[in-house]
């Protein structure tokens, strides 16, 4: 394994009239006396620090043998030697220089990153590039001035920029977690300061059951299955069951966070499922049937209707069509207008077909947008909708105090915390 050296040039570099040795010669006599080969220094300087920069390359040179086409000096921008203060500037200059030192690393070398010359901002440049995750095989160093050390103190030692780019990192995907977007949090954990196996499988495990992918969502849930609350491990075997009542809850929840991100043509979507399947429980739940899965159940299932109840359910249904001019053939899939007439006789459903009525509008308006290829912005009297949403689904289930996916998120947010 070797050592690439990568710093800017300061003033006091080869050596200063108070400090002696510069941060640079410090450095890399520390480096070559425990054992590492440097086995290129790349120097950035501006228009003040040329001499010295050239100093400093004989001094590697002639004192630790470094080779002189290893030490390879880099002029600063114009702007930045115009102005030694700008630190984006000197954060440009210190990417340009880790461009440099990437030509030359192999697999096992290290980059040296020299925090201690130059300008406070040139100084401050490698922490932002460490912190920020632009290199994960690197070092930030610091080289003390002899004349301000204290009893104890080593003069070269190493900065620790891990907290603070596990605070970035932390930042970002919380935000990407906060927003239900846990394809993107997979990601960006993956590549982080932060990935381990039990937050990923979490978020997998969201990602997977926002897509209705019950049985994936549930193998990815096994990894922490003993680290979870009890209330996700309920709901994800109720939903691999394709029990109506958890269905519906599951399409209320995501209908909501859609709606709160305003990504309201998606919402719509579900909106329409939502309303699909409550009908489907109200079906089952009062006249006992299972609505057709495919068209050759189509026949056995109007054929059961007529028999529901001493068939006071299909004359609802045909007086409803009847009121309407509509003409009625019990024959193909069920439509939602047939569903709803076949529950019209039942009293104590009232309330629940009026609800159910009202979401009618907003369903027609999503086979529009997907008809004439549009999108929406907006949702119109969104606030009262998802109001009737809620008091509709709580009409028909017991909703957990917490959704779901908010509980999810407290246990990510806990993972990559700790």
């Amino acid at each position: 394994m070797a050592s690439i050296v990568l710093s800017f040039v300061g003033n006091q570099d080869p050596f200063g009239s108070r400090s002696g040795e510069g941060s640079i010669v410090t450095l890399v006599k520390y480096l070559v006396e425990n054992g590492k080969k440097i086995k290129k220094a790349i120097l950035i300087y501006t228009e003040g620090t040329a001499s010295g920069a050239k100093d400093t390359r004989d001094w590697l040179v002639t004192e630790l043998g470094i080779g002189g086409e290893d030490v390879e000096l880099v002029p600063a921008s114009w702007e930045l030697s115009n102005d030694p203060t700008d630190l984006l500037k000197a954060a440009q200059e210190a990417r340009r220089g880790l461009d440099l030192a990437r030509l030359t690393l192999e697999k096992g070398d290290r980059i040296e990153f020299n925090a201690s010359s130059g300008t406070p901002a040139m100084k401050s440049a490698f922490s932002i590039l460490q912190a920020a995750g632009y290199v994960a095989n690197g070092q930030v160093w610091q080289v003390r001035n002899p004349s301000e050390m204290r009893e104890g103190q080593m003069r070269v030692f190493a900065t620790d920029v891990g907290v603070l780019r596990q605070e970035f990192d932390r930042k970002v995907i919380q935000k990407q977690v906060a927003d239900f977007n846990y394809a993107g949090a997979v990601e960006s954990l993956r590549f982080s300061s932060l990935a381990n196996d039990r937050a990923i499988a979490l978020l997998e495990y969201g990602r997977c059951r926002m897509a209705f992918d019950f049985n994936l969502a549930f193998t990815h849930l096994q990894v922490v299955v003993n680290d979870v609350p009890s209330q996700l491990l309920q709901e994800i075997s109720e939903l691999r069951q394709r029990k109506l009542d958890a269905i519906a809850k599951e399409l209320y929840f995501n209908a909501v966070i859609r709606y709160e991100n305003r990504e309201f043509s998606e919402f719509l979507v579900l909106l329409t499922q939502f309303q699909e399947c409550v009908l489907a429980l109200l079906i089952k739940r009062k006249l006992g049937l299972d609505l057709p899965s495919n068209y050759q159940e189509t026949g056995i299932f109007w054929e059961q209707v007529m028999t529901v109840d001493g068939g006071q359910p299909l004359a609802a249904l045909q007086d409803a069509y009847q009121s309407r001019g509509w003409r009625l053939t019990m024959e193909g899939f069920t439509k939602r207008p047939q569903l709803i007439g076949l529950l019209s006789c039942y009293g104590d459903l009232e309330q629940l077909i009026g609800l159910v009525n009202f979401l009618n509008e907003y369903c027609e308006q999503r086979n529009r947008c997907v008809h004439r290829f549009e999108g929406i912005s907006e949702i119109e009297n969104g606030v009262e909708l998802v109001a009737k949403l809620k008091r509709l689904i709580k009409m028909l289930v017991a909703l957990p105090s917490e959704n779901p996916f908010d509980v999810l998120n407290q246990k990510v947010y806990e993972l990559i915390s700790s």
